[in-house]
């Protein structure tokens, strides 16, 4: 018999005791690991590898959202929610996760998730499509936060990197690659995703591959064709296009 790997997620002991428990005497599945919040949850899906990770969503620093956000659209663990979350939320839950559980919950509740999350394996199949669209879903019906911080993998490790400290984003393949005065970054999102979560007072964009932040240019020189070239506070300099020149003028507080 094929025995699943799985990885419990929660900021709270308890919870994850619950699930240690729960698990106990399972034939079909095997807890390899534990994480108390996002940044470790990120840690420990790309070192165990798990098959399913019973997730938190409602945990202080990073979110179970967040988590799954930095993970990528690509493939990755089946996942069960762990949820006190409104109803809007729930229907989401209900049309694109494998299941969630509703705390408090017991036992009964939990094997009949594990049934789900079971065939699902069995089957050999993916949700990374049905997970991207929960978080379109859950985003569209929920109060819309500006971005506060992206989720970076600084060499072996996961950090949260603060927004303030981020100068230029930019579109590589599947990728953007995110910069600060001292060190850059890849992220596995879109950057017209991203461009849709940023602070506009902050973030402008600035050539079709290029975002940057305002407090990060230094002085504006002309080039050719309407287009001019943002010299950055490090040196580093960012074409501005002419598509997008009238724009970044406002907002820089000039007139084109």
């Amino acid at each position: 018999m094929t025995t699943f790997r799985v990885l419990a997620v929660d900021d709270e002991s308890p919870a994850r005791a619950k699930v240690r428990r729960l698990l106990e005497g399972e034939a079909r599945f095997t807890l390899v690991g534990e994480a108390a919040d996002g940044t470790e949850a990120l840690a420990r899906i790309e070192s165990l590898k798990p098959d399913l990770v019973v997730l938190d969503v409602q945990m202080p620093g990073l979110t179970g959202f967040e988590v799954l956000e930095a993970l990528g659209p690509g493939p990755g663990p089946s996942v069960i929610f762990s949820t006190a979350y409104d109803g809007f939320a729930l229907r989401a839950f209900e049309a694109h996760a494998v299941d969630y559980l509703l705390k408090p919950y017991d036992g009964e509740r939990f094997a009949r998730a594990l049934d789900k999350a079971h065939a699902l394996l069995l089957g050999g199949g993916s949700e990374a499509t049905r997970l991207q669209a929960l978080l379109r879903e859950v985003a569209a019906t929920t109060p819309r936060k500006t971005l506060e911080r992206l989720v970076v993998k600084a060499g072996e490790a996961w950090m949260p990197l603060r927004l303030e400290h981020v100068w230029r984003l930019s579109s590589e393949d599947k990728y953007v690659r995110v910069y600060t005065a001292q060190a850059e970054h890849l992220v596995r999102q879109s950057l017209r995703a991203l461009e849709e979560r940023l602070d506009p007072e902050r973030f402008v964009r600035v050539h079709r591959g290029d975002i940057i932040n305002l407090d990060a240019v230094a002085k504006l020189e002309p080039w050719s064709h309407g287009d001019g070239i943002l010299v950055l506070k490090n040196g580093t300099t960012v074409v501005l296009s002419r598509t997008w020149r009238e724009a970044f003028l406002q907002r820089w507080g000039m007139e084109g």
